[in-house]
């Protein structure tokens, strides 16, 4: 899967602290696949306070999707380098085709993974006899030792292990007496775990991995190294640090499906920034415009045999261009600090009302709506769950939120107004008509989204009913 916000961040991807047998709780963002009115999907790695569970450092969960509405994932042909990716669906069926000559189908209970190397390029799109769209895209940081590694592509099938009030699918690594051949680059573990109503199921581990549990559906009570235990809930990434040797998973009155992954804590730091992941600011660069010259090279029909990409073969559609390189350099950090406040947080925000991309202190009150003729109204959806500002009858934009697991509180995870109505003030517009809103309704907020946690700074009338995230 590509990273298709058209302003990507650029992260230091770091081992961050934690203490064993206690439970961090990772909420997620949603972030649109391919634009405003793309297929949804919820980010939960990498954060600004944890980038990396072992070594993997990204993490997409989405659906179920009704395809006919969202249009499913359509992806055209895009690059890769240094990390491996790992396709796991629950439902439907993605069509995948890479530079290296593979062309597979992803199924449910079935690992793909891809590992790019030095570069590689696919495609991925759901089948036409998919209706229904929901899985998991996770990317797997290699060590510098292997960044250069020839491109390849490992297809496996994990068999279901029964025990007790569980079936599991060891795609990575070992758990539960199963082991996967796939070959990882650092000591991973991956499962797909479905525990019966009520059901605890202990774990056996290792103690120099670091955890993460994703759960899927239902939820569940996870307990590292006999804790007490922390309840997940559908959507939640629970992380786990290093040093405990048993985990106790106890599922709710509806059962549970989760996604276990883990590895020992990753040495080296990486720059990860669109699809790319380097050792520097340099490297990606370097990436990026290698990238460029292949999307040249396809235009003219000369691209060379020894291209550092390549391109698939059979391409429906040309290869989606990098977007433009941030001009300012990431700034290093701490592996136990947070971004140093001049990083520019706010470039994970798409095109939101008058905030530059490239600004870290944004203006919300310089630009206003002046086409007094087209109404705009701000409309709470709490179907979706968000707060929609329309233009006339057109979506202009939207900013996504959570309730949280205790009910009392918003989270505000997304923020975004289509680019064809930027620079007009409606971002601030929305953004003060959703949060006016919230505490109108009783309600606390927790800002995850930069826009309106930038928003909440400038608002101090609003700090008490705010509980900024540990991030």
């Amino acid at each position: 899967m590509s990273n298709l916000e058209s302003q990507p961040e650029e992260t230091l991807c770091a081992a961050g602290p934690g203490r064993a047998g206690e439970v961090e709780i990772l909420e997620p963002r949603e972030v649109p696949l391919g634009g405003l009115r793309g297929m949804p999907v919820r980010r939960t790695l990498p954060q600004r306070g944890r980038s990396l569970i072992g070594a993997w450092c990204f993490l997409d969960h989405y659906g179920p999707d009704d395809v006919a509405e969202t249009g499913g994932m359509q992806v055209r042909a895009h690059p890769h380098t240094g990390l491996q990716t790992a396709s796991w669906l629950f439902t439907g069926t993605i069509e995948h085709r890479d530079s290296a000559g593979n062309h597979a189908m992803v199924r449910p209970g079935e690992l793909n993974l891809m590992t790019a190397g030095s570069g590689i390029s696919h495609s991925e799109r759901s089948t036409q006899d998919t209706s229904v769209l929901h899985g998991a895209q996770l990317w797997i940081a290699l060590p510098k030792r292997a960044r250069g590694i020839a491109k390849r592509f490992d297809h496996y099938v994990p068999p279901v292990a029964t025990g007790d009030g569980y079936a599991a699918r060891v795609f990575l690594g070992s758990l539960l007496g199963e082991h996967s051949p796939v070959e990882t680059h650092t000591p991973l573990v991956g499962a797909e775990l479905t525990l019966e109503p009520h059901s605890a199921l202990s774990l056996t581990v290792d103690p120099a991995h670091e955890h993460g549990v994703l759960v899927d559906t239902g939820a569940v009570t996870f307990a590292p190294g006999g804790s007490a235990g922390t309840e997940l809930v559908a959507e939640d990434l629970g992380f786990a640090a290093a040093g405990c040797s048993e985990f106790l998973l106890t599922a709710g009155p509806e059962g549970a499906r989760v996604l276990l992954i883990g590895g020992e804590p990753f040495e080296d730091e990486l720059v990860m920034w669109w699809n790319f992941i380097g050792g520097s600011h340099e490297e990606v660069a370097a990436a990026r415009d290698a990238w460029q010259a292949t999307i040249a090279s396809s235009e003219s029909g000369t691209v060379a045999a020894d291209d550092r990409y390549g391109l698939p073969d059979d391409e429906p559609e040309p290869p989606l261009p990098a977007p433009v390189l941030p001009t300012a350099r990431l700034l290093p950090r701490s592996k136990l600090g947070p971004l140093p406040a001049t990083t520019d947080t706010l470039a994970t925000t798409a095109s939101a009302g008058p905030i530059s991309p490239r600004s870290s202190t944004p203006s919300f009150e310089e630009a206003t709506v002046s086409e007094a003729s087209e109404q705009i109204r701000v409309v709470h959806e709490p179907e979706a769950p968000r707060y929609a500002i329309y233009v006339g009858d057109t979506l202009a934009g939207f900013a996504d939120y959570r309730v949280t697991a205790r009910g009392d509180s918003r989270a505000f995870v997304h923020t975004e107004v289509d680019p064809e109505f930027g620079g007009r003030g409606l971002a601030g517009t929305l953004v003060t008509e959703a949060l006016a809103d919230t505490r109108a309704a009783g309600m606390r907020i927790v800002p995850y989204c930069p826009y309106v946690s930038a928003w909440l700074k400038k608002h101090p009338e609003y700090e008490e009913i705010v509980d900024w995230p540990n991030v």
